[in-house]
């Protein structure tokens, strides 16, 4: 059974905060954009600065994202069905920015501690309805391995090895599970990421 460390309890307890007030009201920050503007004299000087957020990326931003991972397969050499899309593992330390795979992920295979994934997952083509546009990511992992495996953390991958596309690579999101979850021996999990974008 994984037990989190304190600090680990800590940073879960504070995004479930976060996560509860801003599904309540609403707001989604995760990825954040503004624009700056100055207006500039002959010499330099700045006349006028000007910054808002930006609160519009249209489905066009899902659609790039949608292309490259459905092509990925195709794109790169050398694909295993884990590195380019989702990927599980059993680590426990908070995420940073600076993360490149997740703590200890889940190899594809059958052995002891191994999961089988997909070929590819499956993608969703962006959807629009009103202003928002949703496209989903998933995929179904199943546990041949003889003994129970606790999934503690998720990643979206955008490169599998030996891949010479380098518009997006390496781990996208790491995500710890605010509770681990525990997959028995001769059963899958699902993982699914629904992104969406609101104008």
């Amino acid at each position: 059974m994984i037990k989190y460390p304190l600090s680990t309890l800590l940073y879960i307890a504070k995004i479930n905060i976060k996560d509860t007030i801003q599904h309540t009201l609403k707001l989604h920050d995760n990825v954040d954009a503004y624009i700056t503007i100055e207006v500039k004299d002959k010499n330099g000087n700045i006349l006028k600065r000007h910054k808002q957020h930006s609160h519009s990326f249209v489905n066009n931003f899902l659609t790039g994202l949608y292309i490259f991972w459905a092509n990925a397969p195709t794109i790169c050499a050398g694909y295993l069905g884990y590195s380019t899309g989702l990927q599980i593992g059993t680590g426990t330390t908070p995420p940073s920015p600076n993360d490149t795979a997740l703590t200890d992920p889940i190899a594809n295979g059958t052995g002891a501690g191994q999961m089988t994934y997909p070929s590819s997952p499956n993608f969703t083509k962006p959807v629009v309805n009103g202003n928002t546009s949703t496209m989903t990511i998933q995929s179904t992992i199943t546990n041949n391995s003889g003994a129970s495996i606790i999934v503690s953390e998720v990643g979206l991958n955008g490169k599998s090895p030996g891949c010479n596309f380098n518009a997006l690579t390496g781990l996208l999101t790491h995500d710890l599970l605010s509770s681990p979850i525990t997959v028995p021996n001769g059963t899958a999990i699902t993982i699914t990421y629904t992104i969406s974008v609101t104008t």
